[in-house]
C-alpha cells in the first residue's frame, strides 16, 4: 500500500465517521426541536383557553371534566410543565451546540468527499492532500 491509498483509507474512515454522527446526531436534533415547538404550542393553547375565553370558558370545561381541583389549576399545572420541557429541550439543544455541529461536520463530508476524488484522480499532489486533510479534521473535533 503507497501513501496515497493509505491516505485515501483514512479519508473513507473519517467520512464513515461523520455519517455515523450525522445518523446519530440529525434526528436527534429533529427530535429537540419538535419538542420544543409541539411543547411551547401546547403551553400557548392551554392557556389560551381561560384567557379569551374568561369565566365561560371555566364553567364550561367544569361541566365537561372534574378533575377533583378547579379546572384553571389544572390548565396551569400542564402548561407550566409543557413551557418546562420545551425551556429544557431548547437549553439542551443550544449547550449541546448541536445545530452547529451537524452543519460542520456535513460540511466537512463535503470537502473530504472532493479531496477524496481529487486525490483518487490524482488531480492533487500527496502533501497538499495530506495538509488538507489535517486542516478538515479541525474543523470536527466532536466527530470520533
Amino acid at each position: 500500500m503507497n501513501d496515497a491509498d493509505a491516505l485515501l483509507d483514512r479519508i473513507k474512515t473519517k467520512r464513515r465517521e461523520v455519517a455515523d454522527y450525522l445518523i446519530k446526531n440529525e434526528p436527534r436534533q429533529s427530535r429537540f426541536i419538535t419538542t420544543s415547538i409541539v411543547a411551547g404550542a401546547l403551553a400557548a393553547a392551554l392557556t389560551a383557553g381561560p384567557g379569551v375565553g374568561g369565566a365561560g370558558f371555566i364553567e364550561t370545561a367544569s361541566g365537561l371534566v372534574s378533575f377533583g381541583i378547579p379546572v384553571w389549576q389544572v390548565l396551569c399545572l400542564l402548561a407550566t410543565f409543557l413551557s418546562m420541557s420545551a425551556v429544557i429541550t431548547n437549553g439542551l439543544l443550544k449547550s449541546n451546540d448541536l445545530t452547529s455541529k451537524i452543519s460542520q461536520a456535513r460540511g466537512c463530508d463535503a470537502k473530504l468527499e472532493g479531496l477524496e476524488i481529487m486525490l483518487d484522480m490524482d488531480q492533487i499532489d500527496l502533501k497538499q492532500a495530506a495538509s488538507l486533510y489535517t486542516q478538515y479534521l479541525t474543523e470536527i473535533p466532536h466527530v470520533r
